[in-house]
């Protein structure tokens, strides 16, 4: 067997550690190569857009309309239910107040009754017995029923009715007074006309000496006495027309008067009905929590009957039926040019994370600038409503606030990592 040195075995060992194996560098070169081609593949597949951020607000196209309280105190009733269809006007609350909710109806109907009653005085108002309670309103009940009283009791004064039936009777007795006269100075004008003939003929016949001077002053002295007749009936035609006249304007003052009267407690009635109407509007927006328009109704806070409410609480929302769901972004002036109407919008909402729900996806609808000079208002179309990127709808109450991005431009990690490098450069 062959004996090596130490020097020599050192060398042979050196030697072979000291070179590579071939095998070695082909698995290290297809390794590399492998790694590479993975990176450059990997920064092809994976997307890294350009977006410009902003916070969001999700909401109606129609805004939803917020019901406040319109002064503080204690809700006494709750009418409204939670998600439930409203029309508007409809009464959701009622904060405490001296009148009762339950009497309204009744204050209304009287309403209608007086005006009708204006239309028409001969019908009748119907006034509730005292056991109703009206508080704010009382006062202006009170004067209402007053003035109806001292419109009927002038309606039925019988003093009054006799009076004005006794001036009518003298007026129709003074122009049949007249009637008569007139047919007596017609009488009497022909007597007169056959007279004054007579008078002629016998004034002739003294001139011609036939009758005596006795004769002829016997038949002037007629002649003049049925000539003051006649001016007798004319007189006492011309004093019986000026009494017609006197009376039938005692009478028109004495109607006119009346009217006037009846006309007084009228207007007082109708400015009862007004005050009446005003009170019970500014009642109703004092005390009563309406619904603004026609929706759905959603509780913005947990609510209870008996629950203290501070003046201006948000308490409810109306939303508008069948609308459409968009958000509203604002973002800023920095980088605006690279936005457009169309590109695809990403919403992540607050009040459901995105890692568990998914996040809603949109369109940018239009572009704005906003009151703030440095940001801009964009509206954002979500063809999908509500529906997230999970396949989840999520429910909205009112509003949802959130945050958006725009995508500008949908690059690959590898575009980004050129342009990046070409900024440099440049």
């Amino acid at each position: 067997m062959k004996k090596y040195s130490d020097n020599q075995l050192g060398e042979e060992m050196l030697s072979i550690l000291s070179e590579t194996p071939s095998w070695v560098i082909r698995t290290g070169a297809g390794v590399m190569s492998g790694i590479v081609l993975l990176f450059f593949v990997g920064t092809w597949v994976i997307k890294y857009p350009e977006v410009l951020k902003g916070n969001a607000i999700v909401t109606t196209q129609v805004p939803p309309i917020r019901v406040v309280a319109p002064m503080g105190g204690r809700m006494v009733r709750l009418l409204a239910k939670d998600e439930m269809m409203v029309k508007k006007g409809d009464v959701l609350a009622e904060t405490e107040n001296t009148t009762r909710l339950e009497n309204i109806p009744t204050m209304q109907q009287l309403i209608s009754d007086a005006q009708s009653f204006l239309q028409n005085p001969q019908r009748e108002i119907i006034f509730p017995s005292n056991n109703f309670v009206w508080g704010d309103l009382q006062e202006d009940f009170n004067a209402l029923r007053q003035n109806y009283r001292d419109f009927k009791r002038i309606q039925s004064d019988t003093y009054q009715a006799a009076q004005g039936h006794t001036m009518q009777q003298q007026a129709e007795q003074l122009r049949a007074l007249a009637a008569l006269n007139e047919r007596q100075k017609m009488l009497n004008e022909e007597e007169f006309a056959n007279e004054q003939e007579h008078f002629l003929s016998d004034e002739k016949l003294f001139k011609e000496g036939i009758y005596s001077k006795f004769e002829y002053i016997a038949s002037k002295n007629k002649h003049l006495k049925k000539q003051r007749e006649r001016e007798e009936f004319l007189k006492n035609t011309l004093d019986n027309n000026l009494k017609i006249n006197e009376l039938e304007a005692e009478l028109r003052v004495f109607d006119q008067t009346f009217l006037e009267r009846k006309r007084l407690y009228l207007d007082n009635i109708e400015r009862s009905v007004h005050n009446i109407e005003n009170s019970l509007r500014n009642w109703q927006q004092n005390y009563l929590i309406t619904a603004p328009a026609d929706g759905k109704l959603v509780f913005l806070k947990n609510l209870t009957e008996n629950q203290h409410l501070n003046v201006s609480d948000t308490l409810f929302a109306v939303m508008p039926t069948k609308a459409q769901f968009v958000a509203m972004m604002d973002i800023p002036v920095h980088g605006m040019g690279k936005a457009e109407v169309g590109q695809k919008v990403i919403i992540k909402l607050d009040d459901y994370p995105y890692q568990e729900f998914g996040m809603l996806e949109g369109r940018v609808l239009s572009l704005a600038p906003s009151l703030n000079v440095r940001y801009y208002r964009v509206m954002v179309a979500l063809p999908k409503a509500l529906k997230s990127t999970y396949n989840q709808t999520f429910v909205c109450k009112s509003e949802m606030t959130g945050t958006a991005e725009i995508v500008t431009a949908d690059l690959r990690l590898i575009e980004r990592a050129f342009y990046g490098f070409r900024k440099l450069l440049m």
